[in-house]
């Protein structure tokens, strides 16, 4: 039997399996697709994020899984059509999420963690001193068991579904293009804009370039059912008239479902007994939906909690917590003040 069975090979579960493994921990790490595996997102690694990953010894972000340029100075945030962009200062890593999570699971597995990825959870079971779980993998069902259940397994989460299956979530659908080409604006920024005419809540445009080439990346969301190509046409015109995008050829395009985080109805939830929930899992976003730095916090959090007790330990979790939740808090209300229409 494992001490703790974790669901999803993102930055939060693969932080909290080697955090668990280095204290010499029988830790299963389940990922549902093959590793390493692709993941939409922007692939920025803030400042905070990267302090959390050296202060846990794993160390700084290495170049080799960078992307050009490989320091991102910041933010761009463009209010409306027509008003320039006021600037954010950071020190952020580019990366592709694939090559950044894999990094982070090796380390997991380095550290003794069992990772069996192309596994996807089907249900489990809470029982009186374990918890058992069944997996269907390509070599057919199994059955796990643990003391401890984590949910890191994205904004979707089948276990977070599981416990709280009454829980009303309020649908996103996010649509991404990569193209190849080129654009006036600068690389070493990530470029948010707030125009209601680009997204319902905010569109991104970034830059990276790998070995596989030069890829201008195009983000817009929209409330799900909601004619999402609308908004993308708009905003990918906008940067053609205004932004000099000249785009030579569409590489690939991809959508994904999220829920809407930063609505003031929205509730975190942390898990049930001894099933917890970390990451995205949890609702734990930072602004404009950057993921990654509260993941890897709620991972340590709950690794804090699980080591140094099992005996109720969502109650400790919900506590240990806190400080992030409020400081993701924090970070919404300035926004908001500092874009009151953001959420009109």
């Amino acid at each position: 039997m494992y001490d703790v069975i974790i669901v999803g090979a993102g930055p939060a579960g693969s932080m909290l399996a080697k955090k668990l493994a280095d204290a010499d921990l029988k830790v299963l790490l389940v990922e549902q697709k093959k590793l390493p595996r692709h993941k939409m997102c922007s692939g920025i690694i803030s400042s905070f994020a990267r302090r959390v990953l050296k202060k846990e010894g794993i160390g700084d972000v290495p170049d080799v899984l960078c992307c050009h340029p490989k320091k991102i100075k910041g933010v761009q945030i463009y209010p409306a059509k027509g008003q320039p962009p006021q600037k954010y200062r950071e020190n952020s890593r580019n990366v592709w999420r694939s090559d950044f999570d894999f990094w982070l699971t090796t380390k997991a597995s380095e550290a003794g963690a069992d990772i069996l990825d192309q596994t996807q959870l089907v249900n489990f079971t809470e029982e009186k001193d374990k918890i058992a779980v069944n997996l269907k993998t390509i070599f057919g069902n199994q059955k796990q068991e643990g003391r401890i259940l984590v949910g890191a397994d994205s904004g979707t989460s089948l276990i977070r579904r599981i416990l709280f299956e009454d829980e009303k979530i309020i649908w996103t659908s996010v649509y991404q293009a990569y193209w190849k080409g080129e654009i006036d604006l600068d690389p070493q920024y990530l470029h948010t804009f707030l125009d209601r005419e680009f997204s319902e809540f905010f569109a991104l445009m970034n830059v990276k370039t790998g070995t596989k080439g030069k890829y201008i990346i195009i983000n817009t969301n929209a409330m799900k059912g909601t004619t999402i190509p609308n908004y993308y046409n708009a905003f990918q015109e906008y940067l053609e008239e205004a932004h000099g995008f000249r785009g030579e050829k569409l590489l690939f395009k991809e959508a994904c479902t999220s829920p809407k985080f930063f609505d003031s109805s929205y509730e975190y939830k942390f898990g049930k007994n001894n099933v917890l929930l970390i990451g995205e899992a949890a609702g734990l976003f930072n602004i404009f939906a950057e993921g990654i730095s509260p993941a890897l916090t709620s991972a340590v959090n709950a690794s804090d909690v699980i080591l140094e007790s099992t005996d109720q330990v969502l109650d400790r979790y919900k506590k240990k917590v806190q400080p992030l939740c409020n400081s993701l808090k924090i970070g919404w209300e300035t926004l908001l003040k500092m874009f009151p229409d953001f959420l009109q």
